[in-house]
């Protein structure tokens, strides 16, 4: 028993903790610079940062693109659909997360993910198509009305002014082209924009449940601070006796 109790009293000695050297941490950085995996290939990661810097510096790129980290977006969700940096970064952009294409480069996107144009039926205002994939025979037609491009706000300027391009004509016709087949693929055929046009719903979602929660506290506040100015105007009993003396 004494020998027992003599054992229980040794201390314990703590195991020794792994110390990483300056080494072993330069070791680390750079297996994880080079290696790939399936979240992504870093070598490929750091061209297109690269590329991105140098673009950046150029100053060419359009006004909605202010940053590196912008630019790499643009060209790692134009290499899921096909394109060259370049057309990424002229041809996409995105509202509030979600991955849209401008106009010119909306048939490309079709073409791209194997669709065709068949046939458009259209006025001044406005345009359905027709699209078919000639490896499963599938058709999907769609209609987008001048109607529908000023309910979403694209046809007005800031003044709210008719912007030039939506002015009766062939401009007009391009835009209800380009418009309706961006609606057949947000609508039907999401997978020819590549996989990161999920990021966009979601992110829509969230924010549109962020704004709604946020309206919500608005006016609860705005309520509570009605409440409170209510009670102070109003008189107390005390108050009203001393009134009537």
């Amino acid at each position: 028993m004494e020998d027992d109790k003599q054992k229980s009293e040794v201390p314990q000695i703590p195991a020794k903790k792994t110390v990483l050297t300056d080494d072993d941490k330069r070791q680390l950085t750079m297996a994880v610079k080079q290696t790939a995996t399936n979240v992504m290939n870093p070598v490929e990661y750091e061209q297109i940062r690269i590329l991105a810097n140098d673009l950046i510096k150029s100053e060419a790129l359009p006004s909605t693109i202010r940053n590196t980290e912008q630019a790499m977006v643009m060209i790692s969700a134009g290499r899921e659909m096909g394109m060259t940096p370049f057309e990424a970064i002229h041809d996409l952009y995105f509202v509030n997360g979600k991955l849209n294409i401008y106009g010119k480069a909306t048939p490309t996107a079709l073409r791209r993910a194997g669709w065709r144009i068949e046939a458009y039926d259209e006025t001044q205002d406005s345009c359905t198509a027709t699209v078919y994939n000639p490896k499963t025979g599938e058709r999907i037609s769609d209609t987008f009305t001048f109607e529908d491009a000023k309910q979403s706000g694209f046809t007005t300027d800031a003044s709210g002014h008719l912007k030039f391009g939506w002015k009766l004509g062939a401009n007009r016709k391009r835009k209800l082209r380009y418009g309706v087949l961006s609606q057949i693929i947000h609508t039907y055929i999401p997978e020819v924009l590549g996989s990161c046009t999920g990021v966009g719903d979601y992110s829509e979602e969230y924010m549109d449940a962020q704004n709604n929660v946020e309206a919500q506290d608005n006016e609860a506040g705005k309520a509570r601070t009605l409440e409170r100015l209510k009670s102070l105007s109003d008189q107390n009993e005390g108050e009203v006796a001393d009134a009537d003396n």
